[in-house]
């Protein structure tokens, strides 16, 4: 039976994309710069062939003054990383979120008809509140009464209830969705009196779409021109707090789970046209692993003031939120022995490099896949 903890892990944000030139001291380091640190002599390694050493640790210059010269320097996890124990070096290139986007479509409309979408929606702020229960909102809307027409008659534009459906979850306080008009076919402006031309699926303006209804008042019904209604997720908010957000959400996209419960019938159908894809590697990512990693970077094991229950004022932040990261992880093992017992734990250090700094993240893959 084996009793494992969480790995001890460090994070190091880099603002200097340079790593220290092989053979000057640690010493040397600039704020924010990255070393690869012989750990028997405290220089820069070389990653050349033949003279990589047995053992490293990375460094990184840190200025607590402000005067533009380090004064310290964070290191990675353990006391050295020794050649042969690395066990993985694991690239995460930085990904921007992108919400769910879901068409509400091809449905006909009644006069006098009451209509319901109902929105279940999937996220790391429900589940943290509520657990893993249905979250759902229904939004209902009543078609208005046709002059000379029996209740419920097929005589109403659908367009009057894409407008119906849209301006209802639009209004709605909880900002959960945003709702807009998306063209059923392809619009041709000359013939439909619209201000643009609109391919199928594209978003189509207000005014636009009162045009479409004016236009199939005298179209044949072959000939009608119809908006669909595409619903878009909204992504969590990150607030904003003197330290690091203690509501932070690294998941911060909702998933929708859309069905038509009232009015439809046999007409409407819903259409997923993207899942969301998670961010990775903003700067708030980055500057929560610094808070998780901050006991080991020595602030102590205590992270949160019991007075003002938010995060306390010694843990020091190297990532900027402003920045997007690419990452290299690093883990490996370091074993030691103590009485009649040996020990081998899995540490870990987070590379954190601006995005795009291709040549410097290549330098570090190649020179820690020849240290395994």
């Amino acid at each position: 039976m084996s009793n494992r903890n969480n790995d001890v892990f460090s994070v190091l944000p880099i603002t200097v994309t340079d790593l220290l030139v092989p053979g000057q001291g640690v010493e040397t380091l600039l704020p924010g710069q990255l070393g690869i640190i012989d750990a028997e002599t405290h220089l820069a390694a070389s990653n050349m062939a033949g003279s990589i050493p047995n053992t490293v640790y990375l460094a990184v210059g840190v200025d607590k003054t402000g005067d533009g010269v380090s004064d310290d320097f964070r290191v990675s996890a353990g006391q050295y990383i020794k050649k042969g124990d690395v066990t993985s070096v694991t690239e995460s290139i930085y990904a921007a979120g992108s919400p769910m986007v879901v068409t509400v479509g091809n449905y006909k409309a009644k006069a006098d008809t009451e209509y319901g979408i109902r929105v279940e929606f999937r996220n790391a702020k429900i589940n943290r509140i509520q657990g893993y229960n249905q979250f759902s909102k229904a939004y209902l809307v009543t078609t208005a009464c046709a002059p000379d027409c029996a209740v419920g008659c097929d005589s109403l534009d659908a367009n009057e209830l894409t407008k119906l459906f849209i301006a209802e979850i639009n209004n709605d306080v909880a900002g959960l969705l945003k709702a807009e008009a998306v063209a059923r076919q392809a619009i041709d402006s000359a013939v439909a009196g619209t201000d643009g031309n609109y391919n199928v699926g594209q978003v189509v303006s207000a005014a636009d779409v009162d045009a479409l209804i004016a236009f199939n008042a005298t179209a044949l019904d072959a000939d009608k021109l119809f908006a669909d209604i595409q619903l878009t997720s909204q992504p969590l908010k990150i607030g904003s707090f003197c330290q690091v957000n203690l509501q932070y959400y690294k998941l911060l996209e909702t998933v929708l789970v859309v069905s038509l419960i009232e009015g439809f019938n046999c007409s409407g159908a819903v259409t997923t046209n993207t899942y969301p894809v998670y961010a990775e590697g903003t700067g708030a990512n980055i500057l929560q692993k610094e808070y998780h990693a901050s006991g080991w970077a020595g602030s102590g094991p205590y992270k949160l003031s019991q007075v003002t229950g938010t995060a306390k004022g010694n843990i020091e932040y190297l990532a900027n939120k402003a920045t997007n990261y690419d990452q290299i992880i690093l883990q490996y093992v370091q074993t030691s022995e103590s009485g009649w017992q040996e020990y081998s734990n899995t540490l870990s250090t987070v590379i954190a490099i601006p995005t795009g700094n291709t040549m410097i993240s290549g330098i570090i893959k190649q020179f820690f896949n020849n240290f395994k």
